[in-house]
């Protein structure tokens, strides 16, 4: 009875840790395509004020 006590808590260790490692790689995916989304806006932004520059020299 102890030793199932025991295998039990581990395979819920087991499937803990999983969800732990599942949840950091797709936390790392969502983080790395927030910062891409923030990077493309800032060269877009960076590339409008460049044309508005222009514009307005000419």
């Amino acid at each position: 009875e102890i030793f199932r006590g025991r295998v039990w808590r581990a395979g819920i260790d087991r499937k803990l840790a999983i969800i732990r490692d599942t949840y950091g790689m797709l936390n790392d995916e969502a983080q790395a395509a927030r910062s891409e989304v923030l990077e493309i806006s800032i060269v877009v932004l960076i590339l409008a004020e460049m044309l508005l520059a222009l514009a307005q020299r000419t």
